[in-house]
């Protein structure tokens, strides 16, 4: 069995018509994520009945739907509403990180707190840069301490600037987050995508800081797994898919989980170090 960190999902009538959903609400850095006008399309898109449906094929345990970085308030409201009832559905099976925008101001605070009184997981994914705040944000420094206070994870999307361009990459400071897990020491940090593999001491000293593996594939060769391990240790890895992104674009016709579970079980690692990144770990803060 195996659990996944970092899953997203969108209601029908948002990927029915993404870009009239975006267009209405002023999320068009989603847009361009999930529908560039060039290059691949990678993204897929799954109803939650699917969602499970793929989980039970692969045998993933639960999956944690993180909420995607929205440019708005409002639209992280309307996400939070998603969520909650796709948990009440299949609370056994998923866990919800609430979206959040510090833009947002009493309100987004707020709107954390209903989300943690109503058994939501944590926050995340966040991506300052493409939010349109600063990773100083006072604003962003409450939510991540009431995380601290409700025992609650965050998870920050990071970026590798080594890797080739994409659709809506963007720059994000490794410096910046490494402050903020200091500054936070009782608030755990995910940072997204094996942290950008970014070769930096405080990833290890940091007791609360831990990646994920989620779209991985896309960047690297399966080798990465052990040079994550190396620079961070098994213990501090979750596996994520980033579920329901085509992550073997060449081979996935549509969303799986199995090609990307395989891929890491044939990655060469020692059976001990598998098991914690793929169910061990994350079951210490779900």
């Amino acid at each position: 069995m195996s659990i996944d960190a970092h899953i997203h999902l969108y209601p029908e009538h948002v990927y029915a018509d993404p870009e009239s959903w975006a267009a209405t609400r002023g999320e068009f850095y989603w847009l361009n994520c999930v529908a560039p006008k060039s290059g691949p399309k990678l993204q897929g898109w799954a109803t939650v009945d699917q969602l499970i449906r793929d989980m039970d094929a692969a045998g993933v345990e639960k999956a944690i739907i993180l909420g995607w970085y929205w440019e708005n308030q409002k639209t992280c409201e309307e996400n939070i509403d998603w969520q909650s009832d796709w948990i009440a559905a299949h609370p056994d099976r998923l866990v919800a990180f609430a979206p959040f925008n510090a833009n947002g101001g009493d309100a987004a605070i707020d709107q954390l707190k209903r989300a943690f009184d109503s058994g939501f997981g944590g926050i995340g994914e966040l991506n300052p840069p493409a939010q349109g705040y600063t990773y100083d944000d006072p604003v962003l420094g409450q939510a991540l301490a009431l995380a601290g206070e409700y025992g609650k994870t965050v998870t920050f999307h990071v970026t590798d600037p080594d890797t080739r361009d994409y659709p809506g990459k963007i720059d994000t400071p490794m410096e910046s987050l490494i402050a903020l897990a200091r500054e936070h020491p009782k608030t755990r940090f995910i940072f997204a995508h094996l942290a950008g593999m970014m070769q930096l001491p405080e990833l290890k000293t940091l007791p609360n800081i831990f990646i994920d593996t989620a779209a991985a594939p896309l960047l690297y060769d399966t080798d990465i797994y052990q040079t994550a391990i190396d620079q961070i240790g098994a213990d501090r890895i979750f596996f994520g898919t980033d579920y329901p992104l085509r992550t073997f674009p060449k081979t996935q016709t549509k969303p799986e989980f199995q090609t990307h579970i395989d891929s890491i079980t044939n990655a060469g690692l020692k059976h001990d170090d598998l098991d914690k990144i793929l169910e061990q770990n994350i079951k210490n803060i779900i």
